[in-house]
């Protein structure tokens, strides 16, 4: 009997010789019986060669079976007999969660807690793809660069499933210009697109891609649709339009780090009805229940429409930050993430873009903070990584500067904290007007940041003593500030702190535990 790790995707492989016009709509499936929760049902694909395939994620430990169900005659009622093992890949974790005691934060299925760090990478599958989809050697550029974002703290991936071309960099621009990429995802050309069945070379570089995320505990966010990269996709709701979407989900669900997202810039998509069955055909057929959302669609998730739907609220806002994250929490118990909130622009200053709006990778990490201030998650933007021009080799100082807001917040509880501006307040005499953010777990935890170093007033509640680091955003170095007791108190950032954002982070004890 075959032994499989736990969470781990595995192919099973069903040859049939048999003639079809179109070996794309043959119906195959499995019904999965599991040790102890039950069965479920998951759909098969076509991987060329009269070869189908099963890809499963067995999350559960102990013995499971498999039987096949198709209108192919061969690959009909096939039973398998496999064993789910315990072990695992370290940086694997089972699929994403919500944490059902915090839930406008994420935990991984074991219960590893996971804080989103974003970054967006729309046509990260474009490196490395050539005109056939062979790789002989690998895919190095992007190993290079998930490397590379890893270690930066990135761990969240958001990259479309197929993308075109940008309207505002349009055609090959240069050698680094990966729109029109090489390959198209359907039979035929976006201009004249087939379709009815799937270009296989792009999507088993797809393949390489998601693993490659996945080997590196990094979800892959996969936006299934986008409105405003010039694909030409099949018709909604259409019969094409469903097996795009069942393909997605037969090829990709059992990847544990894969979250859906119907589209990029889905507030395009004027039919709501078609949205909500889109999302409701994703949730039938993904036995793994991998986390949903959609993008940039602000005015429905307002109606709560969504609210019984998706997972979590993704959205832009590229203002009032802070604000607008707690407004949307306020909403809905799930987490809020801004995906996109401002763009880094190249070494050469705030004219050196592919986009025609640019931040300082400072302004871009503030909002950032912000965001999380208010208890949210946020995405990076790099003008040479977004879209479809990529520098692979790139290290914008942004890079640094969201690393140590990851490891900031990683070495918080953060889950645990709530927003609580109404704790602290800038104190003086009138001309320190600045932003002031506080997060508590009261009793316990606190972080104040502010914009400027002001001096502030910060309430502190419980029976003991609090120990006080400052922290610098921008540098990630820390200060001791000393021991402070239970009640209000007044503090001030050290003096000759640079005219820029501090936080103050206080812990239950004294400085010497």
């Amino acid at each position: 009997m075959e032994s499989l790790p736990r969470w781990l995707p595995h192919d099973f492989a069903f040859a049939s010789s048999g003639e079809r016009a179109n070996p794309f709509d043959v119906t195959f499936g499995a019904s999965l019986q599991t040790p102890s929760t039950g069965i479920y049902d998951i759909d098969g694909f076509y991987d060329g060669d009269g070869i189908w395939k099963l890809r499963v994620a067995p999350w559960e430990v102990g013995t499971w079976s498999l039987v096949t169900h198709s209108d192919e005659p061969a690959l009909d009622g096939v039973e398998l007999l496999f064993e789910c093992a315990p072990e695992n890949h370290p940086r694997v974790h089972g699929g994403l969660r919500v944490d059902a005691r915090q839930p406008h934060h994420f935990v991984w299925e074991d219960g590893e807690p996971y804080f989103l760090l974003g970054y967006e990478c729309d046509w990260l599958w474009a490196l490395d793809l050539t005109s056939t989809g062979t790789v002989d050697a690998g895919i190095p550029t992007v190993e290079r660069l998930l490397d590379r974002l890893a270690g930066h703290g990135f761990n969240h991936i958001l990259l479309n499933a197929y993308a075109h071309d940008c309207g505002w960099q349009e055609g090959a621009t240069g050698p680094d210009d990966y729109g029109p990429p090489p390959l198209y995802a359907w039979g035929g050309t976006n201009d004249a697109p087939d379709h009815s069945r799937f270009n296989l070379a792009y999507w088993r570089h797809y393949d390489r891609v998601i693993d490659a995320l996945m080997r590196r505990g990094m979800i892959a966010h996969v936006m299934i649709k986008v409105y405003n990269k010039m694909v030409n996709w099949p018709a909604p709701g259409s019969l094409d339009d469903d097996r795009y979407f069942r393909w997605l989900i037969s090829r990709y669900a059992a990847f544990p780090n894969v979250v859906w997202d119907f589209s990029k810039e889905s507030n395009n998509e004027p039919d709501l009805a078609y949205k909500l069955d889109r999302m409701r055909l994703i949730r039938r057929h993904d036995p793994y229940r991998r986390l949903l959302t959609t993008h940039d669609d602000e005015a429905v998730y307002d109606t709560g429409a969504y609210d019984a739907v998706l997972d979590f609220h993704s959205d832009q806002h590229h203002q009032d930050w802070h604000a607008e994250t707690l407004r949307k929490r306020a909403l809905n118990r799930w987490p809020v993430v801004n995906v996109e909130l401002g763009y880094e622009h190249g070494p050469g200053g705030p004219a050196d873009r592919t986009y025609g709006v640019t931040q300082s990778p400072e302004e871009q990490c503030r909002r950032s903070w912000e965001v999380c201030m208010a208890g949210g998650y946020a995405a990076y933007y790099y003008t040479y990584t977004a879209w479809d021009v990529i520098r692979p080799d790139d290290e914008p100082p942004g890079y640094r500067l969201f690393a140590n807001l990851a490891a900031f917040f990683s070495s918080t509880g953060y889950r645990q904290t709530r927003p609580a501006d109404d704790l602290a307040r800038v104190v003086g005499d009138g001309k320190h007007e600045t932003a002031i953010y506080c997060l508590a777990n009261p009793g316990t935890e606190y972080v104040v940041f502010t914009n400027r170093p002001v001096p502030f007033e910060v309430s502190l509640e419980g029976a003991e003593r609090f120990a006080g680091r400052w922290y610098d955003p921008f540098t990630g170095e820390w200060l001791d500030a000393g021991a402070f007791e239970p009640g209000t108190i007044r503090i001030a950032p050290p003096e000759h702190t640079p005219m820029r954002p501090i936080v103050l982070h206080l812990q239950r004890g004294s400085p010497e535990s």
